[in-house]
C-alpha cells in the first residue's frame, strides 16, 4: 500500500526527494488517500504534514469515532514530516472529519458549551482535502460559531446525484420570511399547481445555508419522482432554543401543527391532507418529527427521522422516553434512518423505536447508511426517503 511504498522509498533515499515527490502526489490526488483492499472494502489513509514539531495528531470523524479519540492518533514516520493513520472500511462509507494537532486526547466537551467552542477551535480541516464543508455560524449565538470540515465519499457510498443544480431544470421559488419573529424559508416547485403536497423540514438554516436542499427538490420534481410541492423550513433560532424546542416539546408540536402548517396552507394553497403532508428532521429534529407524528396524526401523515436522538429523556426519566409513548394505532407512516458510524448511542435506540412503532403505525421503514451524524450523509439519503414518503409514483 502507499504508506508501505513510502517506507521502502525512504529506505532507498534520498529522503528529501522522496518526501517532496510524496507530498506532490498527495496534493495532486487529494486526501484521504483511498486504495483498493477487496471487493467490499477500501484502505483509507489520513495524513498530516508536519510544519512544526508536534506531539500528537488525531483524526476525528469518518471511520475515526469521536468517542474513541485516543484510538485515532496518527503515527509519525521517524525522520520525516509524515503522520498517517489508515483504516480498512466498507466501500460505501461517506463522512466528514477534522484533524487535531496536539490534541488533549480527552473526551469531547458537551456541545453548546464554551468549553466545546474552545476545543473545537483547535480542530482544522485537512489542507489536502478536495471537498471542504462549513457549517455557518449562527449570528449572535456565542456557542454556534462556524465549523469547518473535510469530507469524502467512497465509490459505493450513496451518491448525491440530485444535489447539484441542473441548468435545464426550472428552479422553484424560495422566499425568506418570518412567522412570530421566527425566520421561515419556503420553497414552491415549478410548475405550480393547485393543492400541492407539503413538506415541513426542521432546522431550516442547515438546509438553506449549509447544504441547500432546494436543487434536490427541483431535480426530483422535474424527474417526476416527487409531486409538485411546497417545502417550509422553520429556523431553530439558536442552540439553546433548539435544545428546548425540539426534544418532545408539546408547545413546539402545537406550533408546528396549529400555526406553521395552517400559515403555510393559507399562504401557498398547500394540501390539508395528512397523507400528502411530510414532516422531516435530523438529530433532535428527527426526535421532534416523530413526536409530532405521534401527537398530531391529523396533520402529519408521514414522518422522516434522520439519525433521531431517540436516546433522549426528560430530566428524571429513564432513556428512550419517546419509545414508551407508542401505545395506540396511528394512521402515520414512519421512516427512521441511522448511520452505522453512530454506534451504541444511536443504532439500538433507533431499531427499538422502529420495532415499537411497527404494530401501531400504518408503515415503518428502518434504514441504515454507512456514515455518521452528518448533514452530508443526510442530504444523500433524503431523496430516497422523500420518494418513499410521498410514494413513487406519488399517492
Amino acid at each position: 500500500m502507499r504508506i508501505q511504498q513510502l517506507r521502502e522509498e525512504l529506505a532507498a533515499g534520498p529522503v528529501d526527494g522522496v518526501l517532496a515527490r510524496f507530498w506532490a502526489e498527495v496534493a495532486l490526488v487529494g486526501t484521504p488517500l483511498v486504495e483498493p483492499y477487496d471487493a467490499e472494502h477500501r484502505l483509507v489513509t489520513f495524513l498530516w504534514k508536519e510544519e512544526a514539531p508536534i506531539d500528537t495528531v488525531v483524526v476525528i470523524g469518518g471511520p475515526a469515532l469521536w468517542w474513541e479519540i485516543p484510538d485515532n492518533q496518527l503515527e509519525h514516520i521517524p525522520g520525516t514530516d509524515v503522520w498517517f493513520r489508515s483504516y480498512v472500511t466498507r466501500a460505501d462509507l461517506r463522512g466528514r472529519y477534522v484533524l487535531s494537532p496536539n490534541d488533549s486526547l480527552k473526551p469531547l466537551e458537551t456541545a453548546g458549551t464554551t468549553a466545546a467552542v474552545t476545543r473545537n477551535a483547535t480542530f482544522v480541516p485537512d489542507p489536502f482535502n478536495r471537498a471542504p464543508f462549513t457549517l455557518p455560524e449562527i449570528p449572535g449565538d456565542s456557542v454556534s460559531p462556524a465549523q469547518h470540515f473535510s469530507t469524502f465519499a467512497l465509490d459505493q457510498a450513496t451518491p448525491r446525484a440530485w444535489a447539484a443544480p441542473r441548468p435545464e431544470v426550472p428552479r422553484g421559488t424560495v422566499t425568506d420570511t418570518t412567522l412570530d419573529e421566527r425566520r421561515i424559508w419556503w420553497w414552491q416547485s415549478v410548475p405550480r399547481v393547485e393543492d400541492p403536497a407539503l413538506l415541513i423540514l426542521l432546522d431550516g438554516r442547515d438546509w438553506t445555508e449549509a447544504l441547500p436542499i432546494f436543487p434536490t427538490l427541483d431535480n426530483l420534481v422535474a424527474e417526476g419522482l416527487l409531486p409538485p410541492l411546497v417545502a417550509v423550513l422553520p429556523d431553530s433560532v439558536d442552540f439553546a432554543t433548539r435544545a428546548r424546542e425540539l426534544p418532545c416539546n408539546e408547545g413546539f408540536a402545537e406550533f408546528l401543527a396549529d400555526e406553521l402548517v395552517p400559515w403555510a396552507r393559507k399562504l401557498t394553497g398547500a394540501t390539508d391532507d395528512p397523507r400528502r403532508t411530510v414532516i422531516a428532521g435530523k438529530s433532535y429534529g428527527g426526535l421532534a418529527s416523530v413526536f409530532a407524528g405521534l401527537r398530531r396524526p391529523d396533520v402529519f401523515g408521514n414522518v422522516i427521522a434522520q439519525s433521531g436522538s431517540f436516546w433522549w429523556a426528560p430530566p428524571g426519566e429513564s432513556p428512550e422516553w419517546l419509545l414508551r409513548q407508542v401505545d395506540s394505532e396511528l394512521p402515520v407512516r414512519f421512516c427512521l434512518d441511522v448511520g452505522l458510524q453512530e454506534g451504541d448511542w444511536m443504532i439500538p435506540q433507533t431499531k427499538r423505536l422502529a420495532a415499537a412503532l411497527t404494530p401501531y403505525a400504518e408503515d415503518v421503514l428502518y434504514r441504515e447508511y454507512n456514515g455518521g451524524h452528518d448533514l452530508t450523509c443526510w442530504l444523500a439519503e433524503l431523496p430516497t426517503e422523500l420518494q418513499w414518503a410521498y410514494g413513487s409514483p406519488w399517492r
